[in-house]
C-alpha cells in the first residue's frame, strides 16, 4: 500500500535480523558511546565552553565508531560464511572479530568518559585509569 512503510519495515527487518545475535553487544557499545558524547558536552560546557567543530568531530569519531562495529560484525560472518564452505582460512585468534572490536571500544569510551568527568572535576580513582588503559593495552598488543 503505502512503498515507504514497506522499504522501512524491508530496512527495519534487516537491521534486526542482522544484530539478532549480537543485540546486547550493540547496546553495550551504544551506551559507551552515547556516554562519552553527553560527558563530553558537558565537560566542554563546564571549560572552554561548547565549540560545534569539536563537537561535530566528536560525532563523527563516534560514527566510526559504529562502523567498526557492524564492520567487525561483518568479517564475522563472512568468515564464518568461507569455513562452512570449504575456504581454509589461518585464523591466529580464537574470539569473534566483532566482540574484539566491541570490546575495545567500550573501554576507548570508558577511558574518554573518565577523563571528561576529570576535566569537569570528579575524582577517578587512579586504579580504575590504569586498569581501563592497561585494557586498551592488552586489547591492542593481541
Amino acid at each position: 500500500m503505502n512503498f515507504n512503510r514497506v522499504i522501512l519495515a524491508a530496512a527495519g527487518g534487516a537491521v534486526a535480523s542482522f544484530f539478532s545475535g549480537s543485540w546486547q553487544m550493540v547496546l553495550f557499545v551504544f551506551i559507551a558511546v552515547m556516554l562519552d558524547f553527553i560527558t563530553g558536552l558537558v565537560a566542554g560546557r563546564a571549560t572552554e565552553g561548547l565549540k560545534k567543530e569539536k563537537s561535530t568531530k566528536g560525532l563523527y569519531k563516534k560514527m566510526g565508531f559504529m562502523l567498526l562495529l557492524v564492520t567487525g560484525m561483518f568479517l564475522d560472518w563472512a568468515f564464518t560464511f568461507f569455513l562452512s564452505h570449504g575456504f581454509n582460512i589461518d585464523i591466529t585468534f580464537n574470539m569473534p572479530i566483532s566482540l574484539m572490536c566491541a570490546i575495545w571500544i567500550v573501554v576507548t569510551e570508558a577511558i574518554s568518559i573518565c577523563e571528561n568527568l576529570e576535566r569537569t572535576g570528579v575524582a577517578i580513582p587512579k586504579p580504575v585509569i590504569k586498569l581501563l588503559r592497561k585494557t586498551q593495552e592488552n586489547i591492542d598488543d593481541t
